[in-house]
């Protein structure tokens, strides 16, 4: 996760210069020049002249290719604060969280990851190695054990089929969780995104990793002094999922007509409301908004266990099917070649 690295050095050194009384503009001026990496001073340089003529930090961010989607958008959000210094803290401390959350996929990820490899190797070798070999093994016997070993290993030919197509299918759906949680290509991730929620699974850890970074965004404005329809604003331009852009054009609809505020079920749970409207102040609504956004974060880590432990499982039963497939094809078939062999000697044939 290369982008993430550089990018959450970079906010840490923001944020340092920030609070010594620097602006954005000489903290970034300091980074080119100290950067000893020549990708990170040409890429610091770039931004640093990018603020001096004008262009704001998230979109010169989004124009360099630094930093994935989701902390672009955060960046976004936090411009629209109005104290950047306050908001960069829970960006850095978002990322943390964001590193520490990868960390244990990556954990979790490396067993399921291996038991597929270990199939698709006994599977590969089954069907160019071992298949072939076993049917030149009947070449000088009769047609009648001939045809009994081709359609015994006609049927290997399938459950290898199967098997190779199953074990392809789960990895593409670790591997797509994997790229919508923490992409480094802006691009591939918001694809991966769009693809993961509208996948069993999947959807829910995204939808509840998503809510963290929302929410958590949106209490910190809401702590900085920003208004809360602004911070809606804000919500609604950022997040890049459908339902969750509804919800919040339904609720700045509502206060724009009636004042009412709304408190979409897509987004709140009965706790949530329950939170929500026992408080009055924005300050307030901004930290349980915190509050919400860490038990999103803490059910999108009891989610992504859970659907671990699944690949988990059905990586190790593949793994079993696939060493079930090699004694099919290796050790059965020399147990019907010998039957046949016998069966011939007494007439059976």
């Amino acid at each position: 996760m290369k982008n993430n690295i550089q990018i959450y050095n970079m906010l840490k050194t923001l944020l340092f210069t920030l609070e010594n009384g620097k602006s954005l503009s000489s903290a970034l001026e300091l980074l080119s020049r100290t950067a000893k990496d020549k990708k990170d001073k040409k890429a610091y340089a770039s931004i640093y002249n990018d603020i001096r003529d004008g262009i704001v930090f998230s979109a010169s961010l989004r124009k360099h290719k630094v930093g994935s989607l989701d902390i672009i958008q955060f960046i976004s959000m936090a411009e629209k604060a109005i104290s950047f210094k306050e908001s960069l803290k829970s960006i850095v401390e978002y990322i943390e969280v964001k590193e520490a959350f990868e960390r244990e996929t990556n954990e979790k990820t490396t067993l399921p990851f291996l038991y597929f490899v270990l199939a698709v190797v006994v599977v590969i070798g089954v069907k160019f190695v071992a298949i072939p070999y076993q049917m030149t093994k009947t070449d000088g016997y009769s047609y009648e054990i001939m045809e009994l070993i081709t359609n015994h290993l006609h049927v290997a030919q399938i459950m290898t089929d199967f098997l190779f197509a199953i074990t392809v299918f789960l990895s593409a759906y670790l591997i797509l969780l994997i790229v919508a949680l923490f992409g480094t290509k802006n691009t591939t991730q918001a694809i991966a995104k769009n693809i993961g929620l509208n996948i069993p699974l999947i959807s829910p850890i995204i939808k509840k990793f998503e809510k963290f970074m929302i929410f958590n965004m949106l209490g910190r404005m809401l702590q900085s002094g920003i208004s809360y329809k602004n911070a809606l604003y804000s919500a609604l331009e950022n997040t890049t999922i459908v339902s969750h852009k509804n919800a919040f054009q339904n609720t700045l609809d509502t206060i724009k007509n009636n004042g009412k505020f709304v408190l979409s079920s897509v987004l709140y749970d009965d706790l949530e409301r329950e939170l929500m409207l026992g408080v009055g102040s924005s300050y307030q609504i901004g930290n349980v908004m915190i509050e919400i956004s860490y038990r999103a974060k803490a059910d999108a880590l009891k989610l992504t266990i859970q659907f671990f432990r699944i690949i988990t499982v059905m990586a190790i039963f593949l793994l079993s099917f696939a060493v079930f497939v090699e004694y099919w094809t290796v050790v059965l078939t020399q147990i019907l070649i010998e039957k046949g062999l016998i069966d011939m000697q007494k007439g059976g044939f």
